[in-house]
């Protein structure tokens, strides 16, 4: 059986896909000459290729091989998880630096909440981190309005059924249990749509911050909102370990 040869795509998305650099500057380096396409210097970026063409950049040979990069964001809030814009508000990747626009992101949160995000150029680095069956543990600080009763806390944490929606049990601490406002350091083993908000609002808490602190081993550490930066060797470690035993 003939073996099938990957689709050709325009050669300024296929590079922006390996991050060599957005379309608009691949194209401006096509216009410096920078590019060379199966020896010959292009001139236009109206060109098709994939990983069989031998394309290099200012003489060096470009190699197609993906490296698995991992990256920490704190999303702030009043920023949206989204690829595309859906109005006016910001979106994720107008807070990224223009090398991330191919990338990905792992942990969805509501516009209203804060904290990690996992960003990755590497599809099953996401996917592994969001199936409910891999059970990677997200850890939350959760302030909230009401009265604390523990013992309905409590009954939640066992699990419950919301609205046909079925939510798993999960960990918790409570601080600051004597005032209106108090905190519930949240352990959940699936991300659930606005999981926590109705939660606490079946049994008449009103969350107003929510914060994601780790996802699985990757910890939200000293970030401050906007920032990114690398996974630790150690996290990525023990992301890749846990995968491994399960």
């Amino acid at each position: 059986m003939k073996k099938e040869l990957p689709e050709k795509v325009r050669i300024s998305k296929f590079l922006a896909s390996y991050n060599v650099g957005s379309r608009r500057e691949i194209e401006r380096m096509i216009e410096d000459g920078r590019i060379h396409l199966n020896g010959e210097v292009l001139v236009t970026p109206v060109h098709f290729v994939n990983k069989t063409d031998s394309i290099k950049l200012d003489g060096k040979l470009l190699l197609f091989k993906k490296f698995k990069q991992i990256y920490k964001f704190y999303k702030p809030t009043d920023c949206i998880c989204s690829k595309n814009k859906q109005d006016e508000r910001k979106i994720v990747y107008d807070l990224l630096p223009k090398k991330f626009k191919n990338f990905i992101f792992a942990g969805r949160l509501d516009v209203n909440s804060e904290g990690l995000l996992i960003v990755t150029n590497d599809g099953e680095v996401a996917r592994s981190l969001e199936l409910p069956k891999n059970k990677f543990i997200r850890k939350y600080r959760v302030r909230v309005y009401g009265i604390c009763e523990e013992q309905k806390i409590d009954n939640l944490s066992r699990g419950r059924k919301i609205d046909g929606i079925e939510y798993r049990p999960f960990k918790y601490k409570l601080f600051n249990k004597d005032k209106k406002n108090f905190w519930i350091e949240m352990e959940l083993k699936e991300g659930k749509n606005r999981e926590i908000r109705e939660l606490m609002r079946s049994i008449d808490l009103r969350v107003n911050k929510l914060t994601r602190l780790e996802f699985g081993p990757f910890k939200i550490s000293n970030l401050k909102p906007g920032e990114i930066k690398t996974a630790e060797p150690k996290e990525i470690r023990q992301y890749e370990d846990y995968l491994r035993k399960i």
